[in-house]
């Protein structure tokens, strides 16, 4: 559950870089990178540089063959024994302390922050940038140029069918959603759907507003809580036998990883599931190998 609470304030997340190291601090690309947090290390791994990294936080994902040095918490690390692991480059995140940071700094190590995008076209341009400074810069071309290339299918078969309303929560005390501006909207909008909390301010809305206006579609993705309290959700929203999303069973838990993970790669992937909940009839007609 907490590790789904910290992706909770990531699910933003693609990232920016906003503050590289000097110029030749180190030569070529870094051979040792520690990872402050989960979609950092996911982006790595995507980008075939898993191997480099030396570190990550207990949050992140690492297979079983594959385990690395934990080094704490997105938000609490260990700055000594990053320091005793001899870094070539260290990346942050909005969530990482600057304390910390400063810590690591004054000890010599080089320290990348980066902050949250809201779109796709920011997820790979970053994830770009993220390639070219570890000396991946055409694998994290050649991922971004096919997501883009699956996104603009899928949204042109979106195009051309006829819009749903769709409402998604991504919280439960209190209610909240995704508003304009941010990918999740992008989700909805590509796939052909229309955002009725579009304009919800900060993001919190009410469910005497989503009852009102009634959405086509209702799509849970809890993310902060267990898969079982997105279930119990569904059941609360079924209770209300007049909606349109109870009446054609268009009520749907989602899994909060794929929603709040940012890769060029993964967006492209849940893009594809949105637009098969958003127009079941249709499904078949988007396949991603």
């Amino acid at each position: 559950m907490r590790h789904r609470m910290i992706r909770l304030f990531m699910v933003a997340a693609a990232w920016t870089l906003l503050s590289l190291p000097a110029p030749g601090a180190y030569a070529g690309s870094p051979d040792r990178i520690v990872s402050l947090g989960p979609v950092i290390t996911d982006m790595i791994y995507l980008l075939g540089a898993g191997g480099r990294l030396v570190a990550v936080t207990s949050y992140c994902k690492t297979s079983e063959d594959d385990e690395k040095e934990i080094i704490g918490t997105v938000m609490q690390m260990n700055v000594e024994k990053i320091v005793h692991l001899e870094p070539d480059l260290v990346i942050a995140n909005a969530l990482t302390r600057q304390k910390q940071i400063r810590l690591l700094q004054k000890q010599g190590v080089q320290v990348i922050e980066l902050e949250t995008s809201r779109n796709f076209e920011q997820i790979c341009s970053n994830f770009v940038k993220l390639g070219t400074l570890v000396g991946k810069e055409e694998k994290a071309k050649t991922v971004t140029a096919k997501a883009r290339e699956r996104v603009s299918i899928i949204r042109k078969k979106a195009d051309a069918l006829q819009k749903r309303t769709v409402f998604i929560q991504i919280g439960i005390k209190p209610l909240k959603t995704s508003p304009d501006h941010t990918f999740i909207n992008e989700y909805i909008e590509f796939a052909g759907g229309i955002n009725i909390a579009k304009d919800a301010a900060e993001g919190v809305y009410s469910r005497e507003k989503v009852l009102k206006k009634n959405p086509d579609v209702i799509l849970i993705a809890t993310m902060g809580s267990s898969k079982k309290s997105g279930l119990r959700e569904k059941e609360a929203w079924s209770k209300f036998s007049f909606l349109e999303a109870v009446k054609n069973k268009n009520i749907h838990v989602l899994d909060p990883d794929i929603v709040c993970s940012p890769t060029p790669e993964v967006f492209a992937r849940g893009l594809a599931d949105f637009f098969r909940l958003i127009h079941p009839d249709k499904k078949e007609e988007v396949r991603l190998e």
